[in-house]
């Protein structure tokens, strides 16, 4: 029987055990960072931490609370959105208060300000998106901004929908399509939908895929099947699914190529939302389209059945769509469109690093946003 005590990072990592899989990835990843800039091991941290607090002078018992405020300074003027240096704020917290010597922070330490989201996404900004000339891959961000549009689904669940999920209903010609998905981030069941518009922007979006295109990239025809991800890109030859950030930052860098700034996939959810409120929605069913927990989940009024709601989704259509009714148009050439797609040479870029930035510049990327953390470069 092993008698050793654990480490300071075991034990951290043990009692992380009522996080998501992702959050703990992230926060000790995150607290790797801390570790690097104060040079120091997690026992080192600990040590010292039970030291200062022994010191009587306040300054050295604040000591790491310093160190901190320094590490988030550096991360803003790396210019880290507010979303992503919160969460490095957390984790770090976090270690200190399992280990029982929380922080002490003062009133106004905590990150603030506008992030990528904050605003709701308006029927103009998304126009002004989809009807910029100069924008690369039109299909694609068509498809996924208007499927973000009208189902209000988040990106994480977004990118792990494959064709079978709404091939059924696709294929019989269906107006509104119905999806029920356990969502990511919530585990919770999602009763949502997606209307006209998205619904003949993926058609179009499909067909592309299944053409290809012969230019020097050679985008072979895909078959497409019910486990192929609804939203792709092409990698060495292969069908590839979306990376989270790689998805967030297709919506953002597209609503930023309009000056439409602070606006991201997660602004799509907030105007469903919005519109459906303007429709007279309950709210209660408004939560249960987007997966939200339930307030009051013993009213009767809360348990529509599918078809109850797919109804009042169908009579709310009017306020959620962006084109005019029977005017929404078609992509022309969407073979051009599919060969801007491999992740080799995509429109959009992600750097995490100084020698990923510097391979992308080589290739003829240009700087545009950090973005959650990251930087995004796009094609000149």
């Amino acid at each position: 029987m092993n008698t050793e005590a654990p480490s300071a990072m075991q034990y951290w990592q043990s009692e992380l055990v009522n996080k998501e899989e992702s959050t703990k990835q992230r926060y000790q990843e995150y607290f790797n960072e801390f570790l690097s800039f104060v040079g120091k091991t997690p026992d080192e941290l600990i040590v010292q931490r039970q030291q200062d607090l022994l010191n009587p002078d306040r300054k050295i018992q604040r000591r790491i609370e310093s160190l901190l405020l320094a590490f988030l300074a550096k991360k803003k003027a790396e210019g880290y959105a507010v979303a992503t240096r919160q969460i490095y704020f957390a984790s770090i917290r976090s270690f200190f208060e399992i280990h029982y010597f929380p922080l002490i922070m003062r009133k106004g330490d905590y990150p603030t300000g506008d992030s990528n989201g904050v605003k709701r996404a308006t029927k103009e900004a998304i126009l002004k998106a989809l009807n910029n000339k100069h924008q690369r891959n039109k299909l694609t961000i068509k498809a996924i901004m208007l499927f973000i549009k009208d189902s209000g689904l988040r990106v994480s669940d977004v990118r792990r929908l494959n064709y079978g999920d709404i091939a059924k209903q696709l294929e019989n010609g269906e107006t509104i399509i119905q999806l029920n998905i356990i969502t990511e981030k919530t585990n919770l069941l999602a009763k949502s939908f997606i209307g006209e518009e998205s619904i003949q922007a993926i058609k179009e979006y499909l067909e592309a895929r299944k053409q290809g295109s012969k230019d020097s990239r050679n985008v072979e025809p895909e078959i497409i099947t019910k486990d192929s991800p609804l939203f792709k890109v092409w990698t060495k030859g292969e069908v590839k699914r979306y990376s989270r950030h790689s998805l967030s930052s297709l919506m953002a860098q597209a609503f930023a190529n309009v000056n439409e700034d602070r606006m991201s996939a997660h602004s799509l959810r907030k105007k469903l939302q919005t519109d459906l409120e303007k429709a007279g929605v309950n709210s209660n069913w408004i939560d249960q389209i987007l997966g939200h927990q339930l307030i009051n989940s013993r009213d009767a009024y809360s348990l529509p059945t599918d078809e109850e709601l797919k109804e009042a989704y169908k009579k709310a259509y009017s306020i959620l769509r962006v084109y005019p009714t029977d005017r929404m148009p078609i992509t022309k050439t969407p073979t051009q469109e599919q060969t801007q797609e491999t992740e080799e040479n995509p429109p959009v870029a992600e750097a995490r690093n100084m020698q990923e930035v510097k391979a992308l510049l080589t290739k003829g990327y240009k700087y545009e946003m950090d973005y959650d953390g990251v930087k995004l470069f796009t094609k000149k």
